[in-house]
């Protein structure tokens, strides 16, 4: 059982300022909830997932997009599981979301993750928004940080 909680499958929108989308990735970030705060803030999670969320930023926006993944070995390592996102470092994201709708080797999983993420950051740049909450779940890194049990940064 794999979801997408929030921002998943959200459609690539098409803006009429293309500068604002040229805008190059910056860094990523991948934050896995403990089990307390996995199941207070992302309701569909259970026992058997690892739950967090994803990141990605340019300078002046980010995307978010929730994540509910079984409690197996292929995910289990963080940092060997994400590490194909640092591949979009650098690239503006107009050009980031094309370049992950085409990794079908890194899975569905991944690749939805990577879209939803994609996707809700160009909205962001387009809307000019600088979130403060996904759902319930607050977005500052401290806050984010007492409620991971792992994180990567890249």
């Amino acid at each position: 059982m794999t979801k997408l909680i929030e921002a998943a499958r959200a459609p690539v929108i098409e803006t009429a300022s293309p500068v604002i989308c040229e805008e190059p990735i910056r860094y990523m970030e991948m934050f896995r909830f403990d089990q307390g705060s996995a199941e207070r803030f992302i309701p569909s999670s259970d026992q058997g997932c690892n739950c967090g969320l994803f990141k990605i930023s340019c300078e002046n926006a980010a995307g978010y997009a929730e994540y509910a993944l079984p409690s197996t070995r292929e995910f289990a390592d963080l940092v060997r599981w994400a590490s194909v996102f640092s591949r979009l470092k650098g690239m503006p994201v107009t050009e980031a979301i094309r370049y992950a709708q085409k990794q079908q080797q890194w899975g569905s999983v991944r690749m939805q993750l990577a879209v939803s993420s994609l996707a809700d950051l160009e909205a962001n740049q387009h809307q000019r928004m600088n979130r403060k909450r996904l759902g319930r779940l607050l977005l500052e890194r401290p806050f984010l940080m007492n409620c991971s049990e792992a994180y990567y940064y890249f």
